[in-house]
């Protein structure tokens, strides 16, 4: 094949301007293209107070039997725990698509089907978060004083924050 298009130039020449094209087609026309992509991160947080506790008692008595009911939910991402003095807590990361609401109500059905914790500890406590990351960073920089660089960059991000759906 390599042979035949190197007898045939046109032919070479004419496949690889359909292919300059098809791919410019698809970038430009089927590649859904943002300037400011959404980057959301949403998380469930359990917390329950264990009075009088030890981390390794809240550990041990709280935060393996919480990972235990909950480890195989369907659509945890990651699942963080961190256990102090009197308090044991989880951090429930969740895969995108998955409705934080509805994981806060898996997650309560499951800790409340524990029977098993100790006799200090208290109610849970659940709390969502929806965290956006940051995307994008601008810099300004040239041959200027610095207060003219810092108005020039407060008008960008005064532009920027103007637009709908960006926020600081």
């Amino acid at each position: 094949m390599i042979a035949w298009f190197c007898r045939n130039g046109i032919a070479a020449n004419l496949l690889m301007i359909g292919l300059l094209f098809s791919g410019s087609y698809v970038a430009f026309r089927v590649l859904p293209l943002e300037v400011f992509p959404s980057f959301e991160m949403d998380t469930v947080t359990v917390q329950i107070p264990f009075r009088g506790a030890t981390p390794a008692e809240v550990e041990e008595g709280v935060l393996l039997r919480l990972e235990e009911a909950i480890y195989d939910l369907e659509g945890i991402r990651e699942l963080r725990s961190t256990a102090a003095e009197n308090v044991g807590t989880v951090h429930v990361e969740l895969e995108s698509g998955y409705d934080s609401r509805e994981m806060l109500d898996d997650l309560k059905n499951r800790v409340d089907a524990i029977s098993t914790f100790p006799d200090n500890t208290e109610r849970p406590i659940y709390t969502t978060s929806n965290r956006r990351r940051q995307v994008i960073s601008v810099v300004v920089s040239g041959d200027l004083p610095e207060r003219e660089l810092r108005k020039l960059g407060e008008t960008i991000r005064d532009d920027l924050v103007a637009l709908p759906g960006l926020s600081p």
